[in-house]
């Protein structure tokens, strides 16, 4: 026979170091409030020192080292070599737009500290608790992304770890070389803080898509003891089990509706600051590739080269992931909508059943899903717009490339 812990997955196996890892790189990154499973409170002493940790660093990122380099502005960008000194600025745009998220999920972390922690996390444990009887089909899709998801970060930090070596290795001595071998650091540690607040982010709408698929499943169920109603003496009995547990149905729907709306009103500055983002690093990664390439046959394919193309690569999937797991939320709650229209009443009109029935409708009915800053939905749409945008700008870019080139 096998024991419960051999039937379980990976996943439920090794679950809360998972959390654990994410909730320890999150506190190198000053950011306390992201723990995604608490385990324990943490001792009064211990949890100032961390939040003033998180103060400081965050001041050092948004104050102390902008201005470092913008004392060395020139430096970063001096070049006798005109085209290199216009990808140069574009880098530089585009870690201007990490650094003004980072600006942006340092306030938000401050403001909603509270918040994540009780209206987002809490919440979302809650949930898992209540869901924990329920159908566990969903449960593997939600693995294979979190698998997915953490594979990918980590894959990103290596490659951009690889990159700042390789930087360094070929830009050899002087202070010219010092100074943007740091600047590159500076850039990947704001790649990380930002990240960390969009991999929680990404975590709570993958777990909410778990719960509508969990919850339609369990409607579906229900639906079907409905048709199995037949006339008799026990037919009155059997309508009121299945409106108590419809009204326990309305409940949760409202608390997932709950926690999807917090999510967004909590993040959505972070999102828009990662689809900016997004933009502006297709934008350059594509106008790097172009200008290795420019200089070099595809026979001699640099190591940078192969650095900037994975990374381009992996940046897009990561932002397209986040856009996916939105995608099938909605797709699910219209799957859950056409679930309801499933339902019909007995043939013994119950009234309480009824009434249930038109008050889950009507719940799902008037819920709209959260839009970004009231401009925009988080879907596969907006990552083909990004795409689009971001190759038109490519397309400008290189002509004044051939412009500096012909000038030259």
């Amino acid at each position: 026979m096998t024991s419960p812990d051999e039937r379980k997955s990976f996943w439920e196996r090794h679950e809360f170091k998972f959390y654990q890892y994410g909730h320890v790189y999150a506190l190198i990154y000053g950011q306390v409030v992201i723990d995604y499973v608490p385990q324990r409170a943490l001792r009064r002493g211990v949890k100032v020192l961390l939040i003033a940790y998180g103060h400081l660093f965050s001041m050092l990122l948004i104050v102390v080292l902008p201005g470092y380099f913008c004392y060395h502005f020139r430096t970063l960008t001096d070049t006798l070599d005109r085209r290199l000194q216009l990808l140069f600025y574009v880098s530089f745009a585009n870690t201007a737009i990490k650094y003004a998220t980072v600006i942006v999920t340092y306030v938000a972390n401050t403001v909603h500290f509270e918040g994540i922690n009780q209206r987002c996390t809490m919440q979302r444990m809650h949930l898992e608790d209540e869901f924990r009887s329920a159908p566990q089909e969903p449960k593997r899709p939600f693995e294979f992304f979190m698998y997915f998801k953490f594979c990918l970060i980590n894959l990103m930090m290596m490659i951009q770890v690889c990159g700042i070596f390789a930087q360094y290795g070929e830009g050899g001595k002087g202070s010219v070389s010092q100074v943007r071998v740091h600047f590159a650091i500076y850039a990947f540690v704001l790649w990380n803080y930002t990240e960390n607040m969009a991999d929680y982010c990404y975590w709570i709408n993958g777990s909410v898509l778990k719960y509508y698929r969990q919850f339609n499943l369990q409607l579906g169920s229900l639906r079907d003891e409905m048709d199995g109603l037949r006339p008799g003496g026990m037919l009155l009995h059997h309508c009121c089990e299945l409106s108590d547990r419809l009204e326990e149905l309305r409940g949760r729907c409202r608390e997932i509706h709950g926690l999807q709306r917090e999510s967004f009103r909590m993040h959505q500055f972070q999102l828009i600051g990662l689809m900016l983002s997004t933009l502006i690093n297709n934008l350059t990664n594509f106008y790097t590739l172009f200008h290795m390439l420019a200089k070099q046959t595809l026979e001699e394919v640099s190591y940078p080269v192969v650095v900037g193309s994975v990374y381009a690569t992996g940046f897009y999937i990561d932002t397209y992931i986040v856009t996916l797991t939105n995608e099938h939320i909605k797709l699910e709650l219209e799957a859950v909508a056409l679930t309801m229209r499933r339902f019909a009443e007995p043939r013994e009109l119950d009234e309480r059943l009824t009434r249930e029935i038109e008050h889950l409708s009507l719940e799902l009915l008037n819920y709209q899903p959260p839009m970004l800053c009231g401009l925009l939905h988080l879907d596969r749409r907006l990552m083909y717009l990004i795409a689009v945008t971001a190759f038109s700008y490519f397309i400008t870019l290189v002509q004044f490339d051939l412009y500096l080139r012909k000038k030259s």
